[in-house]
């Protein structure tokens, strides 16, 4: 199976299991459920996605890994992976309350930028050189949706919650999990 593949799978269905039993007072309001997505898109889509991939770029499976993205082996794989890996676990520091806010955001744009670029690598190897390798194409809906979901989702669960704290209040969002 695709690692990508793989993570999809992890990611929707954790975000789903984690909708079905949360005890959050208010569960399954469209805030929370925003609230969720966002969390766990950034934990796990950018987090355990971009520190799982760092450490293939970086371990003894690094040939592995090139091969399977239809790539020799290069030593500019120590560099992505090393890329892969900060970017990764800044994502999973986000999985504690006191990193949220600032450092989802840093974590989203920084995302952004890189997986872009990496997306648009991926798709000219596909069109431009034929590369059908799976871990090649099947990284671009990674590249480009889940940065895009990550910052669509913790915009509006920013929104929402902006919205519930009344005139002069003071509140940190996404602050619950």
């Amino acid at each position: 199976m695709s690692f990508f593949l793989f993570m999809w799978i992890v990611l929707l269905g954790g975000l789903a299991l984690h909708v079905i039993l949360d005890r959050s007072p208010d569960r399954r309001s469209g805030r929370r459920i925003l609230e969720l997505t966002s969390i766990w898109f950034v934990v796990v889509g950018l987090g355990v996605n971009g520190a799982m991939a760092g450490l293939v770029h970086l371990g003894p499976g690094a040939p592995a890994a090139a091969e399977s993205i239809g790539w020799a082996p290069s030593p500019f794989q120590w560099e992505n992976g090393g890329s892969d890996l900060a970017v990764g676990l800044a994502g999973l520091a986000v999985a504690w309350r006191r990193f949220r806010g600032g450092w989802m955001s840093a974590v989203i744009a920084i995302a952004f930028v890189q997986l872009y670029l990496d997306g648009i690598q991926h798709v000219t190897q596909w069109l431009m050189h034929g590369n059908t390798a799976p871990d090649n194409v099947g990284a671009i809906p990674t590249c480009f949706l889940v940065p895009l979901i990550a910052a669509i989702t913790t915009w509006a669960a920013r929104r929402a919650a902006a919205r519930r704290v009344p005139h002069g209040a003071h509140e940190t969002p996404l602050v619950s999990a």
